[in-house]
C-alpha cells in the first residue's frame, strides 16, 4: 500500500488540474487580457514565481500554475475575485492546505501520519467539491484509502490490526471463551476503524444538513460513497429514494413528502440520503446497495437535481444574508434563501443570470411577504428538477413566533410560505419538496413549539405523502450497518448461533418461548453480533423515553460498548445485554443522561463500578468471579428494568429475559440464578415482585434490614440456628441427636449411638488439629459433667466449616431483621408493596438460611483409636445434597461403617479372638456389648440389638461360637448349644458367647460320661457267617470298618476382580467384606490382602482445586501411590 506521503502527492496533483484553469479564469475574468502579468507576476514573490514564464498561450500558462501557486493567487486576490465566489469556509481550507503544502515540500525522512494524511485530503475535497464532481470524488477516494485502507466504502476494508493489549487500566471483560471449539465475535467480525478506535464520538451519529452543505461535516456523512456504505436501505428509505427518482425524472412519484417520526428516529439521515442521491447521482449511481432502489424507480441512472437545503436551526431569521459568491442579492427569508440556493447551482458563477433567476421572489423577499404559488412554480420549473429539503421548520418558526418587525418576516407568512410552496410543487414540473416534522415534545418544544408544528401540520398535511422511516425489525440492521465491517467468517457465525440456539432448545423453562423457535436462530444470525435481546430491551423499553433518541441513541451506546469491548479483548460469543460495560464512564453516560438524577450512583453502588456490591460478591465467590456472574446479571437486569416508573402495572424484567441477557453456551445457567440471589439479598436499590425484576431510585427496604441486621448479637444468630437444627426432625440411625450442648454433662453417657451438633462457635476446618470443634468434641467424648465418661464409642459429632458458617451468620442476621421490619409494619408506615417485598424477601431469607446451614454443617468427626493407642479423629465432609446434617451423617456414617446397622457373626469372631476372649474360654454378651460401647478401637454398633442379632446368625453355624444360658462357678456351661442342631432359641443379653472348642469339649465329656453310665448293649451273631472286616472285641461283635477315601489336592491361592459403583463404594464393599473375605480370613493360615485400584479420565481436565483436595487427601488417608498425568 502507498505511504501517505505519496497519497498526499496525488491528492496535490489532482488539486493542480482542477485549481490551475478555474483560477485562470476567474483572473482574467476580473483582469481581461493581462491576467497574467497583473494578477500573478505582479502578486507573486520572486521566491514564488521563480520558472515562471512572461507569457505565453493560455495552455502553457495555465500548465505552469502549480497547486501551491493556486493557493496563494486565491488567497491574495480573496476579497477582490474570490470572495464572490467561494465561501469563508473556503478561505480557511485555502491557508490550510498552504501550509500542508509547504510540510509536504520540506517533509524529511519521515513520513506523514495517518491523521494529517487524512485531514490534507480531506480539506482538498471539501475546497473542490463547489468546483468539480468528478475530482471531489477523486479525492475522497484518496482519503478512504487513508482511513479504511481501500478507495472504496469502509465495509470493504481488508481488516483492522488487533485490539492494543488492554492497559493495568482498563475495564474488566470475558478473558475465556465460554465454550471450547467457538470463536469469539472480535475474531469473527470487526468493528469500523472509526468505532474501534474511538473516534466516532466527534460525529456523536447526529447528522446535520447545514454542515453538510457547507462541506464541513465529517467524512461518514460529507462523502457519499461512505455515506452509502453505511446507510442500511430499509423499505421506507427506498420507497423515499424510488419517489424522489420517479418526481424528479419526470416519471411520476409525490411532489410532497413528509417525515414524521420520534425524535433521533432518522429524518435527517433520510433527507441526507436525498440529498447525495441527486446531488451525486454519477458518483452513487454505481454503488451496489443503491441498484434495487433504481430497478424499483424503472430507471437507468439517477436524475441530476438543484438542491436547495431549508435548515431552520441553521437560519437567522433577524438577520439579512448577503452571499458574496452572489453580488447584488441579500437574502431575508426562507423564499429568498431558497431562491438564492436554486440560482447559484443553475447560473454556476455567472452572476447576471443568478439575479435575473432570483428577480422572481426579489421583491417578495425584500418586503417579507410570501411570493405566492405562482411564482414558485416558475422558480421550480426555471431551475428544475429541483429538490427542496426542509428541515427543523418548527424551530425556524418557533422564532419568529408573535416576534414582529423581523426581516424574515411574520409566523403567518411563513405558514402561508409552505402552503405555497406544497402548492406549488404539486403544480411544478418535475420538482419535489420534502419536509421533516417532529414527534416527540422535545423536539417540538414548548407551547409555542405546539401551536406551530400543528399549524406546520395542518398546512403540509393537505396533499403530502406521509413516510415511515425505519420499520420494527429493521433498526438492527442501521445498527450494525453503521458499527460493523462485513463478516469475515460467516462459518463461525452460524456455529455460534446454532449453538445458542440449541441451549434455548434444551434449556426447558431457563428461556423465553419464542428462542426455542427457528424464527430466532435467524434473528441471531441477522444481528450478530450483538444479540437481539439487546436491540429488544433498547427499541422496546429505552426508545420509550421522550429523550431517548430511537436509531441515534442506539447508535451512540453501542458504538462506545463496541469500543470497551474490542478495546478490552472481550472473548464472549456475542455482544449481550450482560456485557455492556457500565463501569466505563462512557457507556454509562450515554443510559443515564436520558434517565432522572440519581441513576449513576445506583449504577456505582449497586451495578457495575470498582466499589459495587456485584464486584463484592464475585471477589467473595469465585464462582462468579471466574465468569463476572454477578454484574453481567446485574447489567442484564439493569438494561431491561432502567426506563420503567412506578406507575407501570408490570414493572421490570422477567427472569427468564435476564438469563437470556447473560447465558452464553458453555456456561451454567444455576450460577447465574445463584448471582441472581445474591444480588437480591444485598443490593440496596434492586426490586422483584413474583419472577420480575428492576432497579429504581429510591433505596429499598434492605438498607433498614442491612442496618437492622448488624445490631443483632451473636447470641441472638446462635440461638435462631439451634431452633433451626432442632427442628429437624429426621434422626437417622442415631437414638438421640443433641443439639448445641452448653456443656459435657448435657449428652447422655448411654449404650445406644448419638449424634452431638456442635455449636456454630464450635466450627472446623480442613487440616486443622486442634479446631474449636475437634476441642468440644474431645471434651464430650472424654467426660460427662465432673465423671469420665464410660461408653465413648457411642458418639460422632457433626461440626460446621469455618467459613461457610461465617457466611451463614451474615444470612441469619439478615432473616431476623426481614422478620421485624415485617412485624412493625404498621410502625414504619409501610404501603402494600413493601409490604409485600418484606413477606417475599423474608421468604427468601429463611430459604436460603436453611440451604446455608445444610451447607455450612459439612464435618463429621468420628473418633478411633489404633489399639491402646490414643484417641483419633477421622474428619469427613458430609455435602452434596439437600438432606439435613443429621440425615447426611447418618448416610455417610452407614456407607463408612463407622455405624453398623447390621453385623456378619465372623466379624463379630474376629473381634472376640483380636480383643475380647484371648485367653478366655467365654464371655458374657453384656460384656461384649459394654466393650463394644466404651472402646473406640472397636466396631460402632447402632445398638444391643445389632449384637443379639449377629450371634443369632452366628449360632448358626459351629465354627464362631456357642451360647449358654449360664455358667456355673465351676465354669460348667448350662444350656449349651452349637451350631444348627443346637437349642439355644434367640440368645439373651445375659448369656455367654462360648469358644467352639470349649463347647466341643464339654459335648465330648457329656458324651464320654453317658457311655460310661449307659448299660451293655447285646449284639445278635451274624447270620450268614459272612466274610468281612467285621470282627470281635472283648466278646462283642464289631461293626465292620469301611477305610477312609484317599485325601484330594488343596487349592491353595484365590485372586479375584471387581468393578465397584462409584456411587455405592461403601456398599459393595461391605457387602464383599461380608460375603467373600470374611470367608477366605477366618482360615487357618490364611494372609489376606485387599488392594483398591482408582483409575479415572476426565474429557475437560482437573480443576486446580480439585487437585489440590484429592491429593491432600490421598495423603491423609496413607495411599502408597497417587498421581495425576496430563
Amino acid at each position: 500500500m502507498a505511504d501517505n506521503y505519496t497519497l498526499i502527492t496525488k491528492g496535490f496533483h489532482l488539486l493542480t488540474e482542477i485549481l490551475a484553469p478555474y483560477v485562470a479564469q476567474q483572473l482574467r475574468a476580473f483582469f481581461g487580457n493581462n491576467w497574467w502579468q497583473d494578477g500573478v507576476l505582479a502578486v507573486l514573490y520572486d521566491e514564488q514565481k521563480r520558472d515562471l514564464p512572461d507569457d505565453g498561450d493560455w495552455g502553457m500558462l495555465v500548465d505552469s500554475l502549480d497547486a501551491a501557486r493556486c493557493l496563494v493567487l486565491i488567497d491574495i486576490h480573496w476579497n477582490q475575485i474570490f470572495k464572490l465566489k467561494l465561501s469563508k469556509e473556503h478561505r480557511h481550507w485555502v491557508k490550510e492546505l498552504i501550509t500542508t503544502r509547504n510540510k509536504w515540500a520540506h517533509k524529511g525522512s519521515g513520513d506523514f501520519s495517518a491523521d494529517d494524511a487524512w485531514r490534507a485530503l480531506d480539506t482538498m475535497a471539501r475546497l473542490t467539491e463547489q468546483l468539480d464532481a468528478e475530482t471531489t470524488e477523486a479525492l475522497r477516494a484518496l482519503v478512504r484509502q487513508v482511513r479504511y485502507g481501500t478507495t472504496g466504502a469502509s465495509t470493504a476494508a481488508a481488516g483492522l490490526a488487533s485490539p492494543p493489549a488492554a492497559s493495568r487500566h482498563s475495564l474488566e471483560v470475558l478473558r475465556t471463551v465460554p465454550r471450547g471449539g467457538l470463536k469469539p465475535w472480535r475474531n469473527v467480525i470487526r468493528p469500523h476503524p472509526d468505532v474501534a478506535e474511538g473516534r466516532y464520538r466527534q460525529a456523536e451519529f447526529a447528522a446535520d444538513l447545514s454542515q453538510v452543505v457547507r462541506g464541513t461535516a465529517q467524512i461518514e456523512y460529507q462523502d457519499p460513497v461512505e455515506f452509502f456504505a453505511r446507510t442500511y436501505i430499509t423499505e421506507g428509505m427506498k420507497d423515499l429514494l424510488v419517489q424522489a427518482i420517479r418526481r424528479t425524472g419526470g416519471a411520476g412519484g409525490e411532489p410532497v413528502i413528509q417525515l414524521k417520526t420520534a425524535f433521533g428516529g432518522g429524518k435527517t439521515h433520510s433527507m441526507l440520503a436525498l440529498y447525495h442521491l441527486l446531488r451525486s447521482a454519477t458518483t452513487v449511481a454505481r454503488l451496489p446497495n443503491l441498484q434495487p432502489v433504481l430497478a424499483a424507480a424503472g430507471a437507468a441512472e439517477v436524475p441530476r437535481a438543484r438542491i436547495a437545503v431549508l435548515v431552520g436551526t441553521a437560519l437567522n431569521p433577524s438577520k439579512a444574508r448577503r452571499p458574496a459568491n452572489l453580488p447584488g442579492i441579500t437574502i431575508n427569508t426562507l423564499w429568498g434563501e431558497m431562491a438564492a440556493q436554486l440560482a447559484e447551482q443553475v447560473a454556476e458563477g455567472d452572476a447576471a443570470t443568478a439575479n435575473k433567476i432570483y428577480d422572481i421572489v426579489r421583491d417578495a423577499d425584500k418586503k417579507a411577504v410570501p411570493p405566492g404559488s405562482a411564482a414558485l412554480v416558475e422558480l421550480l420549473d426555471t431551475c428544475g428538477p429541483c429538490l427542496i429539503l426542509i428541515d427543523e421548520l418548527v424551530a425556524y418558526a418557533r422564532k419568529i413566533y408573535k416576534v414582529d418587525g423581523l426581516p424574515a418576516g411574520s409566523f403567518e407568512a411563513v405558514l402561508t410560505f409552505v402552503q405555497e410552496l406544497t402548492e406549488a410543487a404539486r403544480a411544478s414540473q418535475n420538482s419535489l419538496v420534502v419536509a421533516s416534522i417532529p414527534e416527540s415534545e422535545i423536539e417540538i418544544g414548548g407551547e409555542a413549539g405546539k401551536i406551530t408544528q400543528e399549524q406546520i401540520e395542518h398546512t403540509f398535511g393537505r396533499m403530502e405523502y406521509i413516510w415511515k422511516p425505519v420499520g420494527a425489525d429493521e433498526g438492527f440492521e442501521i445498527v450494525r450497518r453503521r458499527l460493523f465491517l462485513d463478516v469475515e467468517d460467516e462459518v463461525a457465525r452460524d456455529e455460534v448461533c446454532r449453538a445458542f440456539s440449541e441451549m434455548y432448545s434444551g434449556g426447558g423453562r431457563d428461556f423465553p418461548l419464542e428462542t426455542k423457535e427457528l424464527a430466532y436462530l435467524a434473528r441471531l444470525k441477522a444481528c450478530y453480533p450483538i444479540h437481539p435481546e439487546v436491540f429488544d430491551r433498547l427499541y422496546n423499553d429505552w426508545a420509550a423515553l421522550d429523550r431517548f433518541q430511537r436509531t441515534r441513541g442506539v447508535l451512540r451506546l453501542m458504538a462506545a460498548v463496541i469500543h470497551e469491548l474490542w478495546l478490552n479483548q472481550d472473548a464472549g460469543l456475542m455482544i449481550m445485554p450482560g456485557s455492556i460495560p457500565l463501569n466505563s464512564a462512557i457507556v454509562r453516560e450515554e443510559l443515564t443522561r436520558y434517565l432522572d438524577n440519581g441513576w449513576n450512583n445506583v449504577v456505582e453502588t449497586d451495578v457495575d463500578g470498582p466499589r459495587s456490591l456485584p464486584q463484592k460478591l464475585e471477589k467473595e465467590n469465585p464462582r462468579f468471579g471466574q465468569c463476572m456472574a454477578a454484574r453481567r446479571v446485574a447489567r442484564s437486569i439493569f438494561l431491561g428494568s432502567a426506563p420503567s416508573v412506578r406507575e407501570q402495572r408490570n414493572r421490570g424484567i422477567e427472569d427468564v429475559r435476564v438469563r437470556l441477557g447473560v447465558v452464553q453456551p458453555g456456561e451454567a445457567v444455576a450460577v447465574f440464578n445463584d448471582a441472581a440471589g445474591h444480588l437480591l439479598s444485598r443490593s440496596t436499590h434492586l426490586y422483584v415482585s413474583g419472577q420480575r425484576f428492576w432497579y429504581d431510585l429510591p433505596p429499598n427496604l434492605r438498607r433498614t434490614v442491612e442496618d437492622r441486621a448488624q445490631q443483632y448479637k451473636s447470641d441472638d444468630v446462635e440461638l435462631e440456628l439451634e431452633k433451626r437444627l432442632k427442628a429437624m426432625r429426621d434422626r437417622g440411625e442415631f437414638a438421640g441427636v443433641h443439639v448445641c450442648p452448653a456443656s459435657s454433662a448435657d449428652v447422655p453417657d448411654e449404650q445406644a449411638v448419638r449424634l452431638v451438633v456442635l455449636s456454630p462457635q464450635q466450627h472446623h476446618r480442613l487440616g486443622s488439629a486442634d479446631s474449636p470443634a475437634l476441642a468440644a468434641a474431645g471434651d464430650i467424648l472424654a467426660s460427662r459433667g465432673a465423671g469420665p465418661r464410660l461408653y465413648r464409642n457411642m458418639l460422632a459429632f457433626v461440626a460446621p466449616d469455618r467459613e461457610l458458617i461465617a457466611s451463614l451468620d451474615m444470612e441469619v442476621r439478615r432473616y431476623l431483621a426481614w422478620q421485624s421490619v415485617l412485624d412493625e409494619a404498621e410502625a414504619l408506615n409501610l404501603d402494600a408493596h413493601q409490604r409485600r417485598e418484606a413477606a417475599e424477601s423474608k421468604k427468601r431469607a429463611d430459604e436460603t438460611v436453611d440451604i446455608r446451614l445444610k451447607e455450612a454443617y459439612s464435618w463429621l468427626l468420628t473418633p478411633y483409636q489404633e489399639g491402646a493407642g490414643p484417641v483419633m479423629w477421622e474428619t469427613v465432609r458430609i455435602g452434596g445434597s439437600a438432606d439435613s446434617p443429621v440425615v447426611k451423617a447418618s448416610q455417610q456414617m452407614r456407607t463408612s461403617e463407622y455405624l453398623i446397622t447390621r453385623w456378619s457373626p465372623a466379624l463379630l469372631f474376629m473381634e472376640l479372638e483380636r480383643w475380647l476372649w484371648r485367653d478366655q474360654e467365654y464371655i458374657q454378651i453384656k460384656k461384649v456389648w459394654e466393650y463394644l460401647a466404651s472402646y473406640c478401637y472397636l466396631p460402632r454398633l447402632k445398638d444391643v440389638n445389632v449384637l443379639i442379632h449377629a450371634i443369632a446368625e452366628g449360632l448358626r453355624s459351629d465354627e464362631y461360637f456357642g451360647y449358654a444360658a449360664a455358667v456355673t462357678e465351676a465354669g460348667r456351661f448350662l444350656g449349651l448349644s452349637l451350631g444348627p442342631q443346637g437349642s439355644a432359641g434367640f440368645p439373651e443379653i445375659s448369656g455367654f458367647l462360648v469358644k467352639p472348642a470349649a463347647a466341643k469339649r464339654q459335648f465330648a465329656q457329656d458324651e464320654a460320661e453317658a457311655s460310661r453310665m449307659a448299660p451293655p448293649v447285646d449284639y445278635p451273631p451274624q447270620q450268614d457267617g459272612a466274610a468281612g472286616t467285621a470282627g470281635v472285641r472283648d466278646g462283642r461283635d464289631v461293626p465292620p470298618v469301611t477305610p477312609p477315601p484317599s485325601p484330594a489336592k488343596k487349592v491353595r491361592r484365590f485372586f479375584a476382580t471387581v468393578d465397584l459403583d462409584t456411587a455405592r463404594i461403601g456398599r459393595d464393599a461391605g457387602k464383599i467384606a461380608e460375603e467373600v473375605i470374611q470367608h477366605l480370613a477366618l482360615l487357618n493360615g490364611a494372609r489376606v490382602r485387599v488392594s483398591l485400584d482408582i483409575q479415572a479420565d476426565f474429557s475437560e481436565g482437573v480443576p486446580d482445586n480439585v487437585v489440590r483436595t484429592v491429593t491432600e487427601n490421598c495423603r491423609t488417608l496413607r495411599f502408597k501411590h497417587h498421581e495425576f498425568e496430563e
